[in-house]
């Protein structure tokens, strides 16, 4: 699943959630052009029968090509390891240079502005069959929880929605999913908790038990990424905090089921933007008394306009 995710690495600029930034509005001074990706996995498996090591390696290739216009950025297109395109996401704004939309193919997001002009809302439709809604609530000029409501045909979380939504939504969301096959109605509940101007802990507890708790550690340097609303990978949660991310841990409770994750991140910068981030993940899972650990190490690499 880690890798099908990966290949669309999805950039999604847009809503700043941090006083500093305006809503809605990311244009930085050095634009990104590609995104390059590339990601070695070992998985462990232990059962009653002994131990299995399995190795999954993708070489670099070019995952993600972004067109800017004069501000705003106009799309981005998404393509798999073999070069084979796999969608593109469109970006539409409204007269401040907000972001008012987004699209690819029959999917389509709207984001709505309160009267204090912070984020209130993200809705996520794909025809008849398919709703998300995100409202949030602020306490003071940051948000203090997020809630979700999902409602949906198909089991497979689009690649476009995990592009609106943060990761620690579309792993609450992909849990469920495991369960059922049929039409899914849930609610997703998330509490954030910051330390000074970075977010230090997000609680998202969802139906049947589930509860997804992910910390988060920081360095001193000013994160470039700070505004863009984004959901890079599902690994990395960049819009909301001053500071760059250097260790994530995520522990998940899901009826009898149990895992913990442990990210650590590290940077090469060309000039203040990052030319390189490296994710090294540790990741332990136990499903039915059959226990899997995996290493996982994700590159991402990135490419400016000139």
């Amino acid at each position: 699943m880690k890798k099908n995710l990966l290949i669309a690495a999805i950039a999604l600029m847009a809503v700043a959630f941090v006083s500093c930034q305006k809503d809605g509005v990311y244009n930085p001074k050095h634009k990104i052009a590609k995104v390059y990706n590339e990601w070695t996995t070992t998985t462990v498996t232990t059962d009653e029968s002994g131990s299995r090591t399995v190795t999954d390696v993708q070489n670099p290739y070019v995952a993600q090509e972004w067109t800017w216009g004069d501000k705003t950025l106009s799309s981005v297109l998404n393509k798999a390891s073999d070069g084979k395109v796999l969608e593109t996401i469109s970006y539409t704004y409204d007269d401040k240079n907000r972001i008012s939309g987004s699209s690819c193919g029959s999917e389509k997001a709207e984001y709505v502005y309160n009267d204090d002009k912070k984020l209130q809302s993200i809705k996520i439709t794909d025809g008849p069959d398919y709703t998300m809604t995100i409202e949030i609530t602020y306490d003071g000029k940051v948000p203090a929880s997020v809630k979700t409501v999902s409602s949906y045909s198909f089991k497979n979380l689009s690649t476009f929605a995990k592009s609106v939504i943060p990761s620690y939504i579309s792993e609450a969301i992909e849990a469920e999913q495991m369960h059922s096959k049929a039409t899914v109605s849930s609610t997703y509940n998330s509490t954030i908790e910051w330390d000074g101007k970075n977010i230090s802990q997000v609680v998202t507890t969802g139906e049947n038990g589930y509860k997804y708790t992910t910390n988060y550690e920081y360095d001193g340097k000013a994160n470039p990424f700070k505004g863009m609303y984004t959901n890079m990978d599902e690994d990395y949660d960049v819009a909301y905090s001053k500071n760059n991310v250097i260790k994530k841990t995520v522990s998940r409770v899901d009826g009898n089921e149990t895992r913990t994750i442990v990210t650590e991140y590290a940077y090469e910068y060309d000039g203040k933007m990052p030319s390189k981030i490296t994710y090294t993940d540790e990741d332990e899972e136990t499903i039915l008394g059959v226990n899997y650990k995996r290493t996982y190490v994700h590159v991402t690499t990135y490419e400016y306009t000139k």
